[in-house]
């Protein structure tokens, strides 16, 4: 049986091949019966949280999306509930994600976009929270967006982020394929050794994200976006057929969605986070398990109702402070939801944004209001604001916009690179007051010029990437994330001063700490030490506390033998997040230059231990071994070489250090290797001194 519309509203019924449905009008306040179960009757459930990113509702066969692209998720949604109206807080995929773990709205939890802020240590967290009741906690995610430093880590007894180190600005580098993440998230739910007792596990799934690059077969069969969907969902296929197979799924609650939808050109925005129309706020939602209902529930719903609902299923107290309805419980036709973009006002300028969806009625905020009747106009393309009553009381509800100072305590270098290979750029513009100008709207044409900007840069089209930079800036000088962007390109192409020169154009025009940070970051490479070093402090002074900024401060006040100032600020950073690995290698390289080995080789540690995937720390480890533990550094270069199979200072380290040692014969094959491979303008005398090894080696072994 289908749940729909309760029958107490006074709209009449109609009969639709032989199943009796209730409209429920705008006047309806009748809630939605649930299907999901009583309160409590099934504790110690297990539960599999599986977030799709930038999944369109209308892309699942079950929400009437093509046929044939999403035959696992639709085959959960013929078993289970599944919900029509259900929207994302925000079309971001960190805040998303940071509601869909706590229950809060993101005025709540704090993180209004990708880039700038870190969940508070204080807020409790699902995983926190079944951690506490018992359950053996893993989260699994496919991109560096939603890495443990941002924070939904907390609860979490193992979170594995672990992506592939690459310095190159290219999309592939910083995410996995959702084919690992699933084998990664059963290969622990079916551990052996597992402990006893009911488990969490969420699963972060990121392949239908721009630059829709999916494997073949689904790229032959299916356009590019639609060809991601379908290879996500032949992995939650996959996924859920290895864990029936276990009866894994006998006791488990299942519950499915997105964090945000994607535009598609809707509207003039290709992705999304810029706009809230209902192309990246609408999500699919569906809920599974032995005892849930095969429903349709047509009532509001929204990412916060996710962890009240789990608790509630599973007889564990409930938050205390939540924004979120148990869907256990009938749901109210007439519930508004709360929705933001901020992205674009925080980190350009532009006018906040921020909305209501009631009774079909959705309210868009903004210098140029909007207001859109979805049962009539579900593609919002016509704007009611200003000629409709229900503009004003739509309005009403929506709480002032209050955004706390970025903690700034989650970006380091590696961070900054990760995102901005994802398109997302960071940084914070300067406050002033919004007008019509500002208006997303009117602004759409610039913000796809920049990202065509980026993807081309990207994409190592480098003379394209500058022109549309400075278009940009040419028509938004205070476009501070295009004009940071151009002097990357500028200083990449080695042109320094013309870098220099730009970013000092804008500093002109408003003294920001994002442009002296990169002001600072291009002196730098330019070999200008000292006045690299007084951009960068003349950040921190204007409040700047992003670890990429201070990161770079101490790496060059180290350069500049002002060691102990360079200390202070590496030690200042780990009180603050004692987890960032690139903090605590800069501080082992720092030791080791300051010639004191034994606590550069604890530094490292910490860093390799951190982050396994970290060839840098594994090379700089061995250095400072060699010394003392010839057998420890070889171990270290060797966990290195394998992660970074082109540094041939490395390969030539390890190679000959295991020639000397007890075994030399078993550093035939690096040898080999060293001549073989490394380039001979630049190596000749070592390649010559390594084939005198080699031969000296074979003669000795006969």
């Amino acid at each position: 049986m289908q749940a729909h519309g309760a029958a107490r509203c006074s709209a009449a019924p109609f009969a639709i091949a032989a199943l009796v449905v209730v409209i429920a009008w705008t006047a309806c306040r009748a809630p939605v019966v649930a299907p999901l179960g009583a309160s409590g009757a099934h504790r110690g459930a297990n539960v599999l949280l599986i977030t799709v990113d930038t999944l369109r509702r209308d892309r699942v066969g079950a929400f009437n999306g093509p046929s044939g692209l999403t035959p696992a998720l639709d085959g959960l949604a013929a078993s289970g509930a599944r919900y029509t109206q259900a929207f994302t807080t925000a079309p971001l995929t960190l805040p998303a994600h940071a509601s869909i773990l706590t229950g809060l709205e993101p005025r709540h939890h704090g993180i209004r976009n990708n880039t700038s802020f870190q969940l508070r240590g204080t807020t409790p967290t699902l995983a926190s929270l079944l951690q506490k009741a018992g359950y053996r906690t893993g989260a699994f995610v496919g991109a560096f967006v939603l890495d443990g430093r941002f924070g939904l880590s907390a609860g979490f007894d193992i979170y594995d982020d672990r992506l592939p180190r690459d310095q190159r600005r290219s999309f592939e580098f910083a995410r996995r394929r959702g084919g690992e993440v699933v084998k990664l998230a059963a290969d622990w739910i079916l551990d052996p050794a597992r402990a006893p007792g009911p488990w969490f596990a969420w699963i972060h799934l990121f392949d239908p994200h721009a630059p829709y690059d999916a494997p073949p077969p689904y790229r032959d069969q299916w356009p590019a976006y639609d060809a991601g969907v379908a290879y996500t969902d032949a992995m939650i296929g996959e996924l859920l057929t290895r864990l029936r197979a276990d009866r894994a799924l006998d006791d488990t609650l299942t519950i499915v969605t997105a964090d945000h939808g994607e535009s598609l050109g809707e509207h003039g925005e290709a992705t999304h986070g810029l706009f809230a129309y209902d192309a990246t706020l609408a999500v699919p939602l569906l809920i599974s398990a032995p005892w849930v209902k095969a429903a349709v529930v047509d009532a509001p719903v929204t990412h916060t109702d996710l962890v009240p609902t789990i608790l509630d299923i599973i007889g564990a107290p409930p938050l205390e402070h939540g924004d979120g309805l148990s869907l256990v419980h009938a749901v109210p036709l007439d519930r508004p939801i709360f929705f933001e973009a901020l992205d674009a006002s925080i980190t350009r300028g532009w006018a906040p944004l921020q909305g209501v969806v009631q009774n079909r009625w959705k309210f868009i905020d903004l210098p140029e209001p909007e207001l859109y009747d979805l049962s009539a106009d579900p593609h919002e393309q016509h704007n009611r604001a200003g000629s409709d009553p229900r503009q004003a009381s739509l309005a009403r509800m929506l709480p002032p916009i209050a955004v706390a100072a970025p903690s700034g305590s989650a970006l380091d270098r590696d961070a900054t690179q990760r995102l901005r290979s994802l398109g997302y750029v960071g940084g914070v513009a300067p406050a002033r007051r919004v007008t019509v100008a500002d208006d997303p709207k009117r602004l759409v044409a610039l913000n796809e010029a920049f990202n065509d900007a980026l993807t081309a840069f990207d994409a190592g089209r480098r003379s394209t990437a500058l022109d549309g930079f400075l278009a940009v800036l040419r028509e938004r000088p205070d476009f501070d994330a295009a004009r940071t962007s151009a002097a990357t390109v500028l200083a990449d192409a080695g042109r320094d001063r013309e870098a220099v020169a730009l970013l000092r154009d804008g500093l002109a025009r408003h003294e920001s700490p994002e442009l002296l940070a990169k002001l600072g970051a291009t002196l730098r490479d330019a070999g200008d030490l000292p006045a690299s070093a007084d951009a960068y402090t003349r950040a921190r002074q204007l409040g700047d506390q992003n670890p990429d900024a201070l990161n770079d401060l101490a790496t060059v006040l180290a350069q500049l033998h002002r060691v102990d100032e360079a200390r202070a600020l590496f030690k200042e950073l780990l009180a603050r997040d004692p987890k960032a690995s690139t903090t605590w290698f800069n501080l082992g390289l720092l030791d080791l230059q300051s010639r004191d080995p034994h606590n550069a080789s604890d530094a490292l540690r910490r860093a390799v231990t951190l982050d396994p995937g970290y060839g840098d720390a594994w090379n700089a480890l061995g250095a400072s071994l060699a010394g003392d533990d010839r057998g420890a550094a070889i171990d270290a270069w060797k966990r290195a070489e394998r992660l970074l199979p082109r540094d041939y200072d490395l390969l030539f380290n390890l190679a000959t250090s295991m020639a000397e040692g007890p075994s030399p014969r078993d550093a035939l094959p690096y040898l080999q290797r060293f001549v073989r491979e490394a380039p001979a303008e630049r190596y000749a005398a070592d390649i010559s001194r390594v084939r005198q090894t080699i031969a000296k080696l074979e003669r000795a072994g006969g």
